[in-house]
């Protein structure tokens, strides 16, 4: 199983020039079953936040309900954030934002040490495996 960052749906959504197609595909593998994943509902929480700024810019052009239920309807396995997932988070130290830290913990508690992501920072933990939407196979 392999965890899926927030960018991957950010990226996929908004057809992003360098990794749109990339997030396109990852996203296809995950819905045809292709590949296990797992995410926390964190990245349900940042995913509707960068949602409603990219709304404020594109308007009518982005509905984020439809963005959201489309995300939900994939075979993902959705982790809550659990007290024991904030506690541990809060003991990590780490060069990665807090967000992050919640992101690493929810692996960790689900044994899981690869995560699909564009942030270099997770290269910065050790036992996180990044694997770069570019190099994603």
């Amino acid at each position: 199983m392999m965890y899926i960052d927030t960018n991957i749906f950010v990226y996929a959504i908004e057809n992003h020039p360098k990794y749109g197609v990339s997030c396109k595909k990852i996203l296809e593998d995950v819905e045809n079953k292709k590949i296990d994943v797992a995410c926390s509902t964190l990245v349900l929480t940042e995913l509707i936040n960068v949602l409603v700024k990219i709304k404020k810019v594109a308007g009518d052009k982005l509905n984020v309900k439809e963005s959201i239920s489309a995300v939900l309807s994939l075979p993902i396995n959705w982790t809550d954030m659990s007290i024991f997932i904030i506690e541990n988070a809060a003991s990590y130290k780490y060069n990665v934002s807090g967000a992050d830290y919640i992101h690493i913990a929810t692996m960790e508690m689900n044994s899981i040490s690869k995560i699909i992501s564009a942030d270099g920072d997770f290269d910065k933990v050790d036992n996180v495996k990044r694997i770069d939407p570019l190099n994603y196979k």
